[in-house]
């Protein structure tokens, strides 16, 4: 068995699914109606391509109101930060040093974290 990659179409969500090797469909149908399709990209980035299996990272704890994306975009972006956010809302970090950067522009602190985490003193 290998683990496939769909992606909601609405929300960006990733979901995994297992199938015989060879055998994943193009498209899943959740339990709840959704129709996901393959992704690829991530796939392939979790085969050691161009990107790890966490990155990108997406935020649920810093998340926005998704009417407020593109006022917070702007806000990191001016304060040296640059941050896009996905359709509901979450902030998406490409790397652990972007994480870090961001979460202590908003003063949010990892309290599970390990060394180089965010941390608001």
């Amino acid at each position: 068995m290998a683990t496939y990659c769909y992606q909601n179409q609405e929300t960006e969500e990733s979901i995994d699914r297992s199938y015989p090797m060879g055998d994943a469909p193009e498209f899943i149908l959740l339990e709840d109606g959704t129709l996901c399709k393959r992704h690829r990209a991530a796939e392939f980035a979790a085969q050691g391509g161009q990107k790890s299996s966490t990155w990108p990272m997406k935020s649920i704890a810093l998340a926005v109101h998704p009417t407020q994306r593109k006022q917070y975009t702007d806000f990191a972006k001016e304060q040296g930060v640059p941050t896009d956010f996905d359709k509901m809302g979450h902030p998406v970090f490409r790397t652990k040093k972007h994480r870090k950067n961001y979460s202590e522009l908003v003063g949010a602190t990892d309290f599970d974290g390990g060394y180089g985490d965010p941390r608001c003193d």
